[in-house]
Protein backbone atom coordinates (compact mmCIF):
# COMPACT_ATOMS: atom_id res chain seq x y z
CA UNK A 1 0.00 0.00 0.00
CA UNK A 2 2.70 2.19 0.47
CA UNK A 3 4.16 1.55 -2.47
CA UNK A 4 0.95 2.31 -4.09
CA UNK A 5 0.65 6.29 -2.62
CA UNK A 6 3.98 6.89 -3.69
CA UNK A 7 3.14 5.93 -7.39
CA UNK A 8 0.19 8.34 -6.77
CA UNK A 9 1.94 10.89 -5.72
CA UNK A 10 4.66 10.27 -8.12
CA UNK A 11 1.87 10.33 -10.78
CA UNK A 12 0.43 13.55 -10.13
CA UNK A 13 4.26 14.91 -10.27
CA UNK A 14 4.47 13.43 -13.44
CA UNK A 15 1.80 14.95 -14.50
CA UNK A 16 2.55 18.73 -13.68
CA UNK A 17 5.75 18.17 -15.35
CA UNK A 18 4.24 17.55 -18.84
CA UNK A 19 2.37 20.65 -17.95
CA UNK A 20 5.37 22.45 -17.33
CA UNK A 21 6.92 21.43 -20.30
CA UNK A 22 3.57 22.12 -22.17
CA UNK A 23 1.54 24.25 -21.25
CA UNK A 24 -1.38 23.99 -23.76
CA UNK A 25 -2.10 20.48 -21.67
CA UNK A 26 -3.56 23.17 -19.24
CA UNK A 27 -6.91 22.69 -21.65
CA UNK A 28 -7.42 18.69 -20.18
CA UNK A 29 -8.09 20.50 -16.59
CA UNK A 30 -10.67 23.29 -18.24
CA UNK A 31 -14.03 23.31 -16.58
CA UNK A 32 -16.93 23.20 -18.96
CA UNK A 33 -20.30 23.45 -16.80
CA UNK A 34 -22.13 21.15 -20.13
CA UNK A 35 -19.44 18.52 -19.78
CA UNK A 36 -20.37 15.30 -17.43
CA UNK A 37 -16.55 15.58 -15.76
CA UNK A 38 -16.23 18.83 -13.90
CA UNK A 39 -12.37 17.69 -14.09
CA UNK A 40 -12.54 19.31 -10.32
CA UNK A 41 -10.53 16.30 -8.98
CA UNK A 42 -7.87 16.86 -11.81
CA UNK A 43 -7.39 20.12 -11.09
CA UNK A 44 -6.64 19.29 -7.27
CA UNK A 45 -4.76 16.53 -7.84
CA UNK A 46 -1.99 19.27 -10.22
CA UNK A 47 -2.57 21.73 -7.19
CA UNK A 48 -0.82 19.29 -4.83
CA UNK A 49 1.24 18.69 -6.87
CA UNK A 50 2.26 22.01 -7.04
CA UNK A 51 1.67 22.43 -3.11
CA UNK A 52 4.58 19.67 -2.65
CA UNK A 53 7.21 21.19 -5.21
CA UNK A 54 6.15 25.17 -5.99
CA UNK A 55 8.44 27.11 -8.46
CA UNK A 56 7.77 30.35 -8.87
CA UNK A 57 7.88 29.14 -12.86
CA UNK A 58 4.28 27.93 -12.11
CA UNK A 59 2.44 30.93 -11.41
CA UNK A 60 0.52 30.94 -14.52
CA UNK A 61 -0.37 27.54 -14.08
CA UNK A 62 -1.98 27.85 -10.79
CA UNK A 63 -3.56 31.41 -11.90
CA UNK A 64 -5.26 29.19 -14.95
CA UNK A 65 -6.02 26.55 -12.16
CA UNK A 66 -7.92 28.98 -10.18
CA UNK A 67 -9.88 30.82 -12.78
CA UNK A 68 -11.12 27.39 -13.56
CA UNK A 69 -12.16 26.31 -9.85
CA UNK A 70 -13.90 30.07 -9.50
CA UNK A 71 -15.82 28.58 -12.61
CA UNK A 72 -16.61 25.52 -11.06
CA UNK A 73 -17.85 27.06 -7.66
CA UNK A 74 -20.29 29.15 -9.85
CA UNK A 75 -21.96 26.27 -11.42
CA UNK A 76 -22.67 24.32 -8.53
CA UNK A 77 -20.91 21.12 -9.51
CA UNK A 78 -20.24 18.11 -7.79
CA UNK A 79 -17.03 18.25 -5.50
CA UNK A 80 -15.98 19.97 -2.71
CA UNK A 81 -15.42 23.90 -2.41
CA UNK A 82 -12.16 23.32 0.01
CA UNK A 83 -10.80 22.27 -3.35
CA UNK A 84 -11.45 26.02 -4.44
CA UNK A 85 -9.93 27.18 -1.03
CA UNK A 86 -6.47 24.61 -1.35
CA UNK A 87 -5.93 26.48 -4.88
CA UNK A 88 -6.62 29.93 -3.47
CA UNK A 89 -4.34 29.33 -0.76
CA UNK A 90 -1.66 28.42 -3.34
CA UNK A 91 -2.14 31.17 -5.72
CA UNK A 92 -1.88 33.52 -2.85
CA UNK A 93 1.45 31.69 -1.71
CA UNK A 94 3.26 34.11 -4.84
CA UNK A 95 2.43 37.30 -3.49
CA UNK A 96 1.12 38.64 -6.70
CA UNK A 97 -1.09 41.54 -5.54
CA UNK A 98 -2.93 41.41 -9.02
CA UNK A 99 -4.60 38.38 -7.67
CA UNK A 100 -6.87 40.42 -5.41
CA UNK A 101 -9.54 41.23 -7.98
CA UNK A 102 -9.85 37.28 -8.84
CA UNK A 103 -10.39 37.20 -5.12
CA UNK A 104 -12.68 39.53 -4.99
CA UNK A 105 -14.49 38.03 -7.98
CA UNK A 106 -14.84 34.88 -5.89
CA UNK A 107 -16.15 36.30 -2.50
CA UNK A 108 -18.87 37.85 -4.30
CA UNK A 109 -20.10 34.79 -6.45
CA UNK A 110 -23.15 34.32 -3.54
CA UNK A 111 -23.78 34.26 -0.29
CA UNK A 112 -21.88 31.30 0.46
CA UNK A 113 -18.90 33.00 -1.54
CA UNK A 114 -19.37 35.62 0.80
CA UNK A 115 -18.78 33.76 4.17
CA UNK A 116 -16.39 30.95 3.33
CA UNK A 117 -14.41 32.71 0.92
CA UNK A 118 -11.83 33.76 4.09
CA UNK A 119 -11.29 37.93 3.30
CA UNK A 120 -7.43 37.62 4.31
CA UNK A 121 -6.83 36.30 1.04
CA UNK A 122 -7.68 39.68 0.09
CA UNK A 123 -4.48 40.88 1.69
CA UNK A 124 -2.97 38.20 1.15
CA UNK A 125 0.23 39.52 -0.94
CA UNK A 126 0.89 41.74 2.03
CA UNK A 127 -1.08 44.82 3.58
CA UNK A 128 1.76 47.93 2.60
CA UNK A 129 2.17 45.87 -0.68
CA UNK A 130 -1.74 45.48 -1.57
CA UNK A 131 -2.77 49.11 -0.80
CA UNK A 132 0.59 50.42 -2.80
CA UNK A 133 -1.12 48.10 -5.69
CA UNK A 134 -4.23 49.41 -5.44
CA UNK A 135 -2.88 53.31 -5.65
CA UNK A 136 -1.56 52.10 -8.80
CA UNK A 137 -4.27 50.64 -10.90
CA UNK A 138 -8.11 51.50 -11.92
CA UNK A 139 -10.84 48.53 -11.62
CA UNK A 140 -14.66 49.09 -11.46
CA UNK A 141 -14.85 47.67 -8.37
CA UNK A 142 -12.03 49.42 -6.65
CA UNK A 143 -14.25 51.61 -4.65
CA UNK A 144 -16.23 48.80 -3.31
CA UNK A 145 -13.07 46.27 -2.70
CA UNK A 146 -11.98 49.29 -0.30
CA UNK A 147 -15.55 49.82 1.50
CA UNK A 148 -14.83 46.41 2.53
CA UNK A 149 -11.34 46.23 3.62
CA UNK A 150 -10.97 49.14 4.08
CA UNK A 151 -10.51 52.64 2.95
CA UNK A 152 -6.75 52.98 4.18
CA UNK A 153 -3.61 50.96 4.77
CA UNK A 154 -4.19 52.76 8.66
CA UNK A 155 -7.97 51.88 8.23
CA UNK A 156 -7.42 48.01 6.74
CA UNK A 157 -10.04 45.20 8.85
CA UNK A 158 -6.74 43.01 9.04
CA UNK A 159 -3.11 43.58 10.46
CA UNK A 160 -0.28 42.19 8.87
CA UNK A 161 -0.06 39.72 12.30
CA UNK A 162 -3.48 38.60 11.35
CA UNK A 163 -2.44 37.65 7.65
CA UNK A 164 0.20 36.09 9.04
CA UNK A 165 -1.37 33.83 11.77
CA UNK A 166 -3.90 33.37 8.67
CA UNK A 167 -1.20 32.24 6.60
CA UNK A 168 0.21 29.55 9.23
CA UNK A 169 -3.43 28.47 10.04
CA UNK A 170 -3.96 27.61 6.16
CA UNK A 171 -0.78 25.84 5.78
CA UNK A 172 -1.87 23.36 8.56
CA UNK A 173 -5.22 23.27 7.74
CA UNK A 174 -4.19 22.09 4.31
CA UNK A 175 -1.36 19.54 5.68
CA UNK A 176 -3.40 16.30 4.31
CA UNK A 177 -1.81 17.48 0.89
CA UNK A 178 1.47 17.76 2.19
CA UNK A 179 4.27 15.08 1.63
CA UNK A 180 5.15 12.93 3.22
CA UNK A 181 1.12 11.82 4.62
CA UNK A 182 0.15 12.33 7.86
CA UNK A 183 -2.97 10.39 7.15
CA UNK A 184 -3.09 8.02 3.63
CA UNK A 185 -6.67 7.52 3.80
CA UNK A 186 -8.12 10.78 4.43
CA UNK A 187 -5.80 11.77 1.69
CA UNK A 188 -7.23 9.29 -0.64
CA UNK A 189 -10.83 10.23 0.09
CA UNK A 190 -10.35 13.19 -0.60
CA UNK A 191 -8.53 13.22 -3.71
CA UNK A 192 -11.17 10.78 -4.48
CA UNK A 193 -8.55 7.84 -5.47
CA UNK A 194 -11.95 5.52 -4.99
CA UNK A 195 -10.29 1.92 -5.62
CA UNK A 196 -7.22 2.58 -3.46
CA UNK A 197 -9.24 3.99 -0.74
CA UNK A 198 -11.62 0.98 -0.86
CA UNK A 199 -8.68 -1.48 -0.32
CA UNK A 200 -7.40 0.71 2.89
CA UNK A 201 -10.44 1.57 4.28
CA UNK A 202 -11.03 -1.79 6.24
CA UNK A 203 -7.66 -1.52 7.79
CA UNK A 204 -8.46 1.65 9.17
CA UNK A 205 -11.46 0.11 10.65
CA UNK A 206 -9.66 -2.18 12.41
CA UNK A 207 -7.13 -0.31 14.01
CA UNK A 208 -7.25 -0.57 17.68
CA UNK A 209 -8.11 2.90 19.14
CA UNK A 210 -9.99 4.79 21.59
CA UNK A 211 -12.22 6.89 18.45
CA UNK A 212 -11.99 10.18 19.19
CA UNK A 213 -14.77 12.66 17.82
CA UNK A 214 -13.06 13.17 14.71
CA UNK A 215 -12.33 9.30 13.83
CA UNK A 216 -16.14 8.84 14.74
CA UNK A 217 -17.13 11.22 12.30
CA UNK A 218 -14.93 10.34 9.61
CA UNK A 219 -15.52 6.50 10.09
CA UNK A 220 -19.00 7.99 9.06
CA UNK A 221 -18.07 9.95 6.21
CA UNK A 222 -16.14 7.03 4.97
CA UNK A 223 -19.56 4.69 4.77
CA UNK A 224 -21.35 7.35 3.16
CA UNK A 225 -18.93 7.72 0.74
CA UNK A 226 -18.35 4.27 0.03
CA UNK A 227 -22.50 3.52 -0.14
CA UNK A 228 -22.28 1.07 2.15
CA UNK A 229 -25.30 1.62 4.79
CA UNK A 230 -24.45 -1.06 7.14
CA UNK A 231 -20.98 0.64 7.61
CA UNK A 232 -23.06 4.23 8.05
CA UNK A 233 -25.28 2.16 11.07
CA UNK A 234 -22.04 0.59 12.15
CA UNK A 235 -20.31 3.96 12.38
CA UNK A 236 -24.11 5.54 13.70
CA UNK A 237 -23.85 3.16 16.78
CA UNK A 238 -20.49 4.19 17.72
CA UNK A 239 -21.47 7.95 17.73
CA UNK A 240 -24.74 7.33 19.80
CA UNK A 241 -21.95 5.13 22.06
CA UNK A 242 -19.32 7.52 22.55
CA UNK A 243 -21.19 10.38 22.80
CA UNK A 244 -23.86 9.49 25.38
CA UNK A 245 -22.96 12.87 27.28
CA UNK A 246 -23.04 14.85 24.53
CA UNK A 247 -25.91 17.42 24.87
CA UNK A 248 -25.88 16.79 20.74
CA UNK A 249 -26.47 13.24 21.39
CA UNK A 250 -30.01 13.02 20.57
CA UNK A 251 -29.29 14.29 16.92
CA UNK A 252 -27.24 11.12 16.42
CA UNK A 253 -29.87 9.12 17.72
CA UNK A 254 -32.24 10.88 15.07
CA UNK A 255 -29.82 10.10 12.45
CA UNK A 256 -29.40 6.63 13.51
CA UNK A 257 -33.63 6.09 13.17
CA UNK A 258 -33.27 7.25 9.38
CA UNK A 259 -30.49 4.67 8.67
CA UNK A 260 -32.65 2.21 9.87
CA UNK A 261 -35.81 3.98 7.76
CA UNK A 262 -33.45 4.08 4.65
CA UNK A 263 -32.39 -0.17 5.18
CA UNK A 264 -36.08 -1.00 6.09
CA UNK A 265 -35.94 -1.87 9.93
CA UNK A 266 -38.68 0.33 10.86
CA UNK A 267 -39.38 -0.97 13.84
CA UNK A 268 -35.74 -0.11 14.98
CA UNK A 269 -35.85 3.38 14.03
CA UNK A 270 -39.51 3.65 15.57
CA UNK A 271 -38.07 2.54 19.03
CA UNK A 272 -35.10 4.64 19.07
CA UNK A 273 -37.58 7.83 17.92
CA UNK A 274 -39.88 6.99 20.94
CA UNK A 275 -37.15 7.08 23.17
CA UNK A 276 -35.91 10.42 22.66
CA UNK A 277 -39.46 12.11 22.42
CA UNK A 278 -40.20 10.43 26.13
CA UNK A 279 -36.87 11.75 26.69
CA UNK A 280 -37.18 15.19 25.85
CA UNK A 281 -39.80 18.25 26.12
CA UNK A 282 -37.64 20.62 23.25
CA UNK A 283 -40.28 21.44 20.59
CA UNK A 284 -37.15 21.34 17.73
CA UNK A 285 -36.09 17.52 19.04
CA UNK A 286 -39.62 16.57 19.06
CA UNK A 287 -40.29 18.26 15.39
CA UNK A 288 -37.33 16.15 14.12
CA UNK A 289 -38.42 13.02 15.70
CA UNK A 290 -42.11 13.65 14.34
CA UNK A 291 -40.56 14.05 10.60
CA UNK A 292 -38.88 10.65 10.95
CA UNK A 293 -41.70 8.96 12.18
CA UNK A 294 -43.52 10.45 9.18
CA UNK A 295 -41.12 8.82 6.70
CA UNK A 296 -41.68 5.12 8.92
CA UNK A 297 -45.22 5.49 7.93
CA UNK A 298 -44.88 6.07 4.08
CA UNK A 299 -41.96 3.25 4.46
CA UNK A 300 -44.01 0.81 5.60
CA UNK A 301 -46.41 1.08 2.50
CA UNK A 302 -49.24 0.43 4.68
CA UNK A 303 -52.15 2.17 6.81
CA UNK A 304 -52.68 -1.68 8.70
CA UNK A 305 -49.14 -2.21 9.54
CA UNK A 306 -48.27 -2.42 12.83
CA UNK A 307 -45.30 -0.10 13.04
CA UNK A 308 -47.28 2.30 10.86
CA UNK A 309 -50.14 2.72 13.61
CA UNK A 310 -47.59 3.18 16.32
CA UNK A 311 -45.90 5.72 14.45
CA UNK A 312 -48.92 7.47 13.42
CA UNK A 313 -50.52 7.53 17.51
CA UNK A 314 -46.71 9.09 18.44
CA UNK A 315 -47.34 11.90 15.85
CA UNK A 316 -50.80 12.60 17.01
CA UNK A 317 -49.63 12.80 20.33
CA UNK A 318 -46.97 14.88 19.70
CA UNK A 319 -49.34 16.84 17.66
CA UNK A 320 -52.26 17.58 20.49
CA UNK A 321 -49.00 18.71 22.50
CA UNK A 322 -47.42 21.40 20.50
CA UNK A 323 -49.83 22.11 18.18
CA UNK A 324 -47.49 23.27 15.38
CA UNK A 325 -44.05 22.64 14.33
CA UNK A 326 -43.16 23.86 10.75
CA UNK A 327 -44.83 24.33 7.64
CA UNK A 328 -42.37 21.33 6.14
CA UNK A 329 -43.23 19.31 8.99
CA UNK A 330 -47.43 20.12 9.34
CA UNK A 331 -47.69 19.22 5.98
CA UNK A 332 -45.77 15.60 6.16
CA UNK A 333 -48.29 15.26 9.35
CA UNK A 334 -51.31 16.51 7.13
CA UNK A 335 -49.81 14.12 4.25
CA UNK A 336 -49.73 10.93 7.03
CA UNK A 337 -53.01 11.47 8.20
CA UNK A 338 -54.03 11.15 4.40
CA UNK A 339 -52.49 7.90 4.30
CA UNK A 340 -53.27 6.67 7.08
CA UNK A 341 -56.66 6.33 5.47
CA UNK A 342 -58.22 9.92 7.85
CA UNK A 343 -58.85 11.83 4.68
CA UNK A 344 -59.48 10.85 1.21
CA UNK A 345 -56.29 11.05 -0.89
CA UNK A 346 -52.64 9.40 -0.49
CA UNK A 347 -50.11 11.58 -2.41
CA UNK A 348 -47.59 10.07 -4.75
CA UNK A 349 -44.67 8.81 -3.05
CA UNK A 350 -42.76 12.06 -4.47
CA UNK A 351 -44.12 14.00 -2.10
CA UNK A 352 -42.04 12.18 0.74
CA UNK A 353 -39.03 13.91 1.42
CA UNK A 354 -35.70 11.53 1.97
CA UNK A 355 -34.14 11.40 5.20
CA UNK A 356 -32.25 14.47 6.20
CA UNK A 357 -29.36 13.57 7.22
CA UNK A 358 -26.07 15.68 8.38
CA UNK A 359 -22.57 14.93 7.34
CA UNK A 360 -18.96 16.08 8.44
CA UNK A 361 -16.84 16.09 4.88
CA UNK A 362 -13.85 17.57 6.77
CA UNK A 363 -12.52 17.99 10.48
CA UNK A 364 -9.18 19.04 10.32
CA UNK A 365 -8.64 22.44 11.63
CA UNK A 366 -12.40 23.31 11.55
Amino acid sequence: MINDIVNLTEKYKAALDEVRQDTSLLSNYRFDKDALHSKHYDRLKLNIAIYNDRKQTDYEIVRFLFTEEKEWRKHAKDGDVDNLYFCAFILSLFNSADCIWLFWESKNIDFDSGIGFDGEYLLSSGIKETYQYLKTVDNPKKQELLTYIGETEEHCMYSQSDIDNWVEFKHNYFRCYKYPLEDELFFLYSTDERELFLLKLPEWIKQERTWTREELFLFRTYAEYVGDKSLEIEAAHLIVEKNGKDSMNYIYHIELAGLYIDTGDIYKAYEILEKVIKGTDNNNIVRNCVEQLCRIVMAENSTTGETASKSYSLISQQQKKYESFSPKVDKLITVVTETMGKKINTPPSSAFPEAKRSWWRKFFGS
